[in-house]
C-alpha cells in the first residue's frame, strides 16, 4: 500500500502537505486505516512511505556513497569468537547469519556497513556529503529520535524498522528464529538495498545548501577562510594541540578544532538558505544583491560575504556552547566530552572568548561591504548577543535562588531569550546581506521568536527523556537545578502535599542522593500534573504563531526557507516521547 501511494505521487505530484511530518502522519493513518490495523502500526506506516519515497535513489549509487546501518544479530552470543567483529560494525552469529548475509550484499553492491549505534552521526555524514544516502535497520524508537533531526523527505533516508532486545543476554536462538522474533524483515532489506533500474526520488531542495554549511566547517574549509580574511591563524590548524604545541598557539588550536566537532550547522544553512532566497526574488524583480544593499563591490564578492557571515553565526553559537556547558555543568556534547571537562574550566571559559572574538573578526572583514551594511550586520549580531546573555542569566539567577516559584510564561519568556536571538541573526543577516532591511521582509522577530521558544519547548521534552544525540542524563534540567516549562506547569498544578512533594524535589536535585529515585519522584508528580500533554500543546501553539508570522512575509522564496526551518525546529507533530 506504501509503495502504491509513491507511485501515485510520482505520477501525479507530491501533495505539498505530505511533506510535513503531519502530512506524512495523516496519510500513515489513513492506509492503516484501510488495512484495518492498529494505531500502534502508524509510526511503522510512516517509515514504509519514507523508505518506499527513496527506494528508487538508494538502489543505485557510486561505491562507497551509500551508508547501511545494521544492528547486531539478536541471537549471536558476544562472548563467542563469532561474534567478534571491529568497533562500529554489527556482530554477527557465523557465515550463515542473516545479518552477515545483508552486509555481504551490501558490500557487494557498493555500500558501506556500520552499526545501527551510529545512527546519529550518519545523519551528519549525510549532510556533509560523505554518503548519498542511508538505510537504517533499528527499533522504531530510535530510528524517530534518530531520523527526527530532519523533516519528513529532506534528505535520501530509509529504515526497516524492527524489536531488537533491549537489554542482555540474547535469546539463545537459532539465527533464523531470533531474526523473525526480532522483525527483521531480510528480504525487505535487500530490496532496499540494490534492485537496479528506476527513477530517481528527488533530492530535497536544501541538501546541496545543507552540505554546503556542513562542509564550510571542514578544516581545509576553515583554514582557507582564515587565509582569506586574513584572520591571522586564529582558526589554527583546525586540530586540536598536540603535547609539544606552543602556548601561543594553543588557544587558536582548541578554538579550530572545537568547531570541527560536528553539529548540525543549522545556524550558517538559515543564513545561506535566506541570502539565495532572497536574491532570487530580487532576480525576479529585475534587481540584483549588488544595487539592492548599496555594496561598493562586483557581484562575485556577495556571496563570499554571505558564506563567511554564515560561519561567523556559527562560530558565535559554539562559543555559547562552551560558556553554557560549563555554566550547566554539562559533561557530553557531540558524543564526547565536553571541553572543560577535557582541558579544564579555565581554558574552555578563554576557548569561549576567543572564538568570540574570532566571530567579530570575521564580520569587521566581510569583502565587499559598504559601512552601512556593515553596521546592521554588527548591530544584529550584538543585539543577539545581549539578548541571549539575558536570558542564560535569567536562567542561572532562579538556577541559585532558594524561591524555585517559576510561572509559564517567565519560562517561556526565558525560552525566548535564550534561543530565538540565534534563529533571528541567522535569517536576519542572510536577509540583509541580499539587500533588505529585515523589517521589510516581514515579522522576522515575531517568527524567530515563537520558533525559538517552540524549538525548547520540545527539547524541553527530549531532555525529559534522555538525548540520543548529546548522552545527557535523563531529565538533566532538573538535575542541573534549571527552569524549565515543564517545572513551571507543575508547580501551577499541583498543591497541597502534592506542591510540597515537588518543592522538595527541587532541594534534592542539587544534592548527592539517589537521582534515580528523584527522577521516578517528579515524573509520577508530572503524570499527575499531566504537564508533558500541555507542553506538546504549547509547542504547537508556539508553531502556529510562527506559522502566522510566516503567512505575512512579503517574498515568496524566503517564506519557503522560513516554513522549512519551522519544520525543522517545531515539527507539526513531534515523535511521541518514549
Amino acid at each position: 500500500m506504501a509503495s502504491d501511494l509513491v507511485a501515485s505521487w510520482k505520477a501525479e505530484g507530491m501533495p505539498p502537505a505530505a511533506r510535513s511530518a503531519a502530512g506524512l502522519r495523516s496519510h500513515a493513518e489513513s492506509l492503516v486505516r484501510r488495512a484495518a490495523g492498529a494505531p500502534q502500526h502508524v509510526g511503522w506506516t510512516m517509515v514504509a512511505i519514507v523508505s518506499e519515497f527513496w527506494r528508487d535513489r538508494l538502489a543505485v549509487g557510486p561505491g562507497g556513497r551509500r551508508l547501511l546501518l545494521l544492528p547486531d544479530c539478536p541471537s549471536c552470543d558476544a562472548d563467542a569468537a563469532t561474534a567478534v567483529q571491529p568497533e562500529g560494525v554489527p556482530r554477527t552469529c557465523g557465515p550463515s547469519c542473516g545479518i552477515a548475509t545483508l552486509w555481504a550484499a551490501a558490500r557487494d553492491s557498493g555500500w558501506a556497513v556500520e552499526s545501527t549505534s551510529r545512527a546519529v552521526s550518519a545523519i551528519g555524514a549525510l549532510l556533509t556529503g560523505q554518503y548519498d544516502g542511508v538505510l537504517g535497520v533499528a527499533r522504531l524508537a530510535d530510528l524517530e529520535k534518530a531520523f527526527a533531526m530532519l523533516p519528513a523527505f529532506a534528505l535520501p533516508i530509509a529504515a526497516v524498522p524492527c524489536e531488537l532486545p533491549t537489554s542482555a543476554p540474547r535469546p539463545a536462538a537459532p539465527c533464523a528464529e531470533a531474526l523473525a522474533s526480532a522483525a527483521i524483515d531480510v528480504e525487505w532489506v535487500l530490496g532496499l538495498l540494490g534492485v537496479a533500474g528506476g527513477s530517481s526520488a528527488p533530492v530535497g531542495d536544501y541538501l546541496p545548501l545543507l552540505r554546503e554549511a556542513a562542509g564550510m566547517f571542514a578544516p581545509e574549509a576553515l583554514q582557507g577562510l582564515d587565509e582569506r580574511l586574513r584572520l591571522g591563524g586564529e582558526l589554527g590548524a583546525a586540530t586540536a594541540p598536540t603535547i609539544d604545541c606552543s602556548p601561543l598557539d594553543a588557544t587558536a588550536a582548541m578554538s579550530g578544532e572545537f568547531l570541527t566537532r560536528g553539529g548540525k550547522f543549522l545556524r550558517p544553512f538559515v543564513t545561506l538558505a535566506a541570502f539565495d532566497a532572497v536574491a532570487a526574488d530580487l532576480r525576479d524583480d529585475g534587481r540584483t544583491v549588488p544595487a539592492a544593499a548599496g555594496y561598493a563591490a562586483d557581484p562575485s564578492l556577495v556571496r563570499d560575504s554571505a558564506r563567511a557571515a554564515a560561519v561567523a553565526i556559527e562560530v558565535f553559537h559554539k562559543a555559547s556552547l562552551v560558556h553554557d556547558d560549563i555554566e550547566d555543568d554539562d559533561a557530553m556534547r557531540y558524543g564526547r566530552a565536553t571541553l572543560h571537562v577535557e582541558r579544564g574550566v579555565p581554558a574552555a571559559i578563554n576557548v569561549g572568548d576567543h572564538l568570540l572574538g574570532v566571530g567579530y573578526r570575521i564580520i569587521s572583514g566581510l569583502p565587499g561591504l559598504d559601512p552601512g551594511t556593515l553596521r546592521d550586520v554588527v548591530a544584529i549580531l550584538a543585539d543577539a548577543h545581549v539578548r541571549l546573555a539575558r536570558g542564560q542569566g535569567a536562567e542561572l539567577w532562579w538556577r541559585d535562588a532558594r524561591d524555585k516559584r517559576l510561572s509559564a510564561d517567565e519560562a517561556l519568556a526565558i525560552y525566548g531569550l535564550k534561543t530565538s536571538p540565534a534563529f533571528e541573526a541567522a535569517v536576519a543577516i542572510g536577509v540583509r546581506l541580499a539587500g533588505v532591511a529585515p523589517r521589510d521582509a516581514g515579522a522576522l522577530d515575531r517568527y524567530a521568536l515563537h520558533v525559538g521558544t517552540g524549538f525548547q519547548v520540545l527539547n524541553d521534552l527530549k531532555d525529559w527523556g534522555g538525548d540520543l544525540e548529546n548522552d545527557r542524563r535523563a531529565a538533566g534540567d532538573l538535575l542541573g537545578g534549571r527552569p524549565t516549562l515543564l517545572w513551571a506547569l507543575a508547580l501551577q498544578r499541583l498543591t497541597g502535599t502534592a506542591g510540597a512533594r515537588l518543592h522538595a524535589a527541587a532541594t534534592l536535585a542539587r544534592g548527592p542522593g539517589d537521582a534515580g529515585a528523584l527522577l521516578a519522584e517528579v515524573r509520577a508528580l508530572y503524570d499527575e500534573a499531566g504537564v508533558v500533554s500541555r507542553a506538546q500543546e504549547i509547542a504547537q501553539e508556539q508553531r502556529q504563531k510562527a506559522a502566522e508570522a510566516v503567512a505575512g512575509c512579503r517574498l515568496r522564496r524566503l517564506r519557503e526557507v522560513l516554513e522549512f526551518l519551522l519544520d525543522l525546529a517545531v515539527p507539526e507533530r513531534p515523535a511521541p516521547l518514549r
